[in-house]
């Protein structure tokens, strides 16, 4: 579970570009098959702790709850300079002729309904504030339909299909085509359970457009738990 690092944060430098994780043979990324096109901004280590490094401290900010900083002007500062860091980043990674022209950006939902209290709608915010000026096609239409908890607080994490039980796609019939290439846009990749279940249901809405991933971190293990490596997919 993410802890609050109780310091004030120090941001991680910007790469010169995105990184292609490699698929179908990465421990941590058991649900992701080879011919998946997935990309980074920086990697997050798991049980390292927030202090581990400023990617971690990043992480661990951009995840703080709603409910938690309210009240908490340290918190809300701290909530608020990750997300426009990561947005910051996407801006300067991503090239502007893709954000105009070629490609619509679907943010993966979080693990709360917009009911809910501690409803983060972090992802679809990075994308507005790193493409605000663009022609950028931004598009929320995945939806979780209950409230759960996010994979990283619990060890009774929901499988493949009982997530994709949970998500919806919520555009009726006949809405407008996406452009030539869908990318769907999260916090971390841990396992990629989230993101095959998000690129199959806009692969059925959408057949034969490509989706890829792209990830403001992806998780990585100093000592991986080799029970962990069984696909989780049934």
């Amino acid at each position: 579970m993410l802890r609050d690092c109780g310091i004030y944060p120090v941001l991680p430098p910007i790469p010169e570009r995105l990184t292609r994780i490699e698929t179908g043979a990465a421990d941590e990324h058991v649900n992701l098959d080879s011919g998946d096109v997935c990309y980074c901004v920086w990697e997050y280590t798991a049980g390292a702790g927030c202090t581990f490094n400023p990617a971690n401290q990043l992480i661990s900010n951009l995840k703080i709850k709603p409910t938690e900083i309210v009240g908490n002007p340290h918190r809300a500062r701290y909530k608020r300079e990750a997300m426009s860091h990561c947005a910051a980043a996407l801006r300067c990674l991503i090239r502007p002729a893709w954000a105009d022209l070629h490609g619509t950006f679907v943010p993966m939902p979080g693990s709360k309904t917009s009911e809910h209290r501690d409803h983060d709608g972090r992802i679809e915010w990075v994308l507005r504030a790193a493409f605000a000026g663009f022609n950028a096609d931004i598009r929320p239409m995945l939806v979780q339909t209950a409230s759960t908890l996010a994979d990283h607080e619990s060890d009774d994490r929901l499988s493949y299909d009982e997530l994709a039980h949970l998500v919806r796609l919520t555009p009726p019939e006949g809405a407008a085509s996406p452009r030539a290439n869908i990318a769907i846009v999260d916090d971390v990749l841990s396992s990629g359970k989230h993101f095959k279940v998000a690129q199959a249901h806009l692969s059925r809405r959408f057949p034969g457009v490509p989706v890829t991933g792209i990830f403001i971190a992806r998780c990585v293990r100093s000592f991986p738990d080799p029970a962990k490596r069984m696909r989780r997919r049934k």
